[in-house]
């Protein structure tokens, strides 16, 4: 007996027909897939090296005396990483001359945190960049040529060991809490005191920004308090700056209070050339019965004004000149002419 295998003729309506149940199955299978390439989070971890190096030659005038020399006065070395969307972590070494001794210099601890960021909260933990310091650096923006108010009077250090938490409460407003030793990150908590700081930013306008700063420490009654409030407003490659920043018993020392104005802002003249210029006035209270005022050595007035040339990205150079009127009439104006760069990789 023969076996037999009916064929139906393929017509074209059949063909149609195929061609439909076949896309149909191909939809049903990869639906899902579609979805899942849709939803997948592509998110991959990261990190970069990053380098930055101020270095530059200068030429001070004083009292009848010139100096000159090539200097590099900072290098910062570090590696930031993204272990998530929202959470990150960076450390960055600091060389740099100390300032004392013979060393000319010497590496520190810069940052070592790990911080979190979603839409509404920022909190950062560990050798923390300071929020007050930061908005302060940028609303000067050329710490390669000289520090921001903030930090060369001694208001306060670029970072410390401790805890901040941001929250934008909304688009123009947002607040912040710190919690930190107090000491900087040159040295160790070695007192048990802390330092409490709460600060406050308004952008009530496009361009404008509003910030006032309170820190508070001590304990057995001697508190060392600091505040600062700084304006800016910014827009078209202008910039245009001041801040007021007031110590009251510095150290936790009765009466030795003291206070720093600093007004600063750039031009630009093309789109790599800006001019730029600050003025600073810092004035310290008389202590006790003394005559003068118990900082009269630190007291005085800054002038400073340059160009800056952005001769590539991440590359920007500096002539400037640099003066300083001490409060002491018995002391000599200091003028210094700089060449600064900055070079960040």
């Amino acid at each position: 007996m023969k076996n037999f295998i009916y064929s139906q003729p393929l017509s074209s309506g059949n063909l149609r027909l195929n061609r439909s149940l076949l896309i149909m199955m191909l939809s049903v299978l990869l639906f899902p897939a579609t979805l899942l390439g849709q939803t997948k989070d592509d998110f991959k971890p990261s990190g970069k090296a990053e380098v930055r190096i101020f270095t530059g030659f200068n030429t001070t005038f004083s009292d009848g005396e010139m100096h000159s020399k090539f200097d590099v006065t900072r290098a910062y070395l570090g590696y930031g990483y993204n272990f998530t969307r929202t959470l990150s972590g960076r450390i960055v070494y600091d060389v740099a001359d100390p300032s004392a001794g013979n060393l000319k210099f010497t590496g520190m601890l810069k940052f070592a945190y790990l911080s979190y960021k979603s839409e509404k909260w920022t909190v950062t933990g560990g050798m923390i960049p300071l929020p007050e310091y930061s908005h302060a650096e940028k609303s000067w923006g050329y710490r390669y040529i000289y520090k921001p108010s903030h930090d060369v009077y001694g208001f306060g250090t670029a970072a410390d060991l401790g805890l901040s938490v941001v929250h934008r409460i909304a688009p123009w407003i947002s607040a912040d809490i710190t919690l930190m030793n107090g000491e900087g990150y040159k040295l160790t908590e070695a007192d048990s005191t802390f330092k409490a700081a709460a600060g406050i930013t308004l952008l009530p306008v496009k361009s404008v920004s509003l910030r006032g700063y309170l820190d508070n420490m001590g304990k057995d009654g001697n508190n060392q308090q600091t505040a600062e409030v700084i304006a800016s407003w910014e827009g078209r490659g202008y910039l245009l700056s001041a801040a007021y920043h007031y110590r009251r018993n510095h150290k936790q020392v009765e009466g030795q209070d003291y206070r720093a104005l600093t007004l600063n802002g750039r031009v630009p003249v093309s789109e790599r050339v800006v001019l730029l210029g600050r003025y600073d006035y810092v004035s310290s209270s008389r202590s006790g019965s003394t005559e003068d005022p118990w900082n009269l050595a630190k007291d005085g007035q800054l002038f400073l004004g340059g160009i800056e040339f952005a001769i590539s990205p991440g590359v920007s150079l500096s002539p400037n000149f640099q003066g300083w009127k001490p409060a002491d009439s018995d002391m000599p104006f200091i003028s210094t002419i700089s060449l600064s760069l900055d070079l960040k990789i």
